[in-house]
């Protein structure tokens, strides 16, 4: 009885496992291979890197963070006390 348990308990956590093995022959379980895609030169992809580059410089600078989130909740009053001491 309880090997058929140890067994049991074995093959509930084994089974994701087997989800995730490569049985393709070099192709992952998806379907597709994975890895890094070739990058061949040309024309386009020139082309295509320098769109990207020219909207890459046209989205604005971040705004810096506020150091106090909470500046407006409290009240004007509150501030001048905080600073008058």
């Amino acid at each position: 009885m309880s090997s058929i348990v140890a067994g049991a308990i074995l093959l509930v956590l084994t089974g994701p496992e087997w989800s995730q093995l490569n049985t393709s022959g070099g192709r992952s379980g998806l379907g597709f291979p994975l890895g890094e895609k070739r990058r061949e030169p040309g024309p386009l992809r020139e082309q295509h890197d320098e769109a990207y580059k020219s909207a890459i410089e046209k989205i604005p600078p971040k705004k810096p963070k506020r150091s106090d989130p909470w500046s407006g909740v409290r009240s004007k009053t509150t501030q001048d006390q905080k600073t008058g001491r």
